[in-house]
């Protein structure tokens, strides 16, 4: 009769290690993405885009209130 014994390794290996570690990473960026707002800072390029896309927006109000409404959600995407 042959006896055999299998020992497992009582300390995490690199797979646990890594796993860790990119939990402890996702965790930071989640927490850095809630604090900044959940919003990434914009270009200052599509930021003037978006303030003429409004002024025509506001302008365009009195005589075609659809196209106004076009361009505002345009503008908020």
């Amino acid at each position: 009769m042959n006896a055999a014994t299998i020992t497992q390794a009582q300390n995490e290996g690199l797979r646990h290690q890594s796993t860790d570690l990119f939990a402890t990473v996702r965790s930071f960026c989640e927490q850095l993405f809630a604090a900044h707002g959940g919003w990434f800072a914009r270009n200052s390029d599509e930021l003037a885009g978006r303030r003429e896309m409004m002024a025509l927006a506001a302008e365009s109000d009195a005589h075609s209130p659809n196209l106004a409404a076009e361009l505002r959600y345009f503008a908020n995407r």
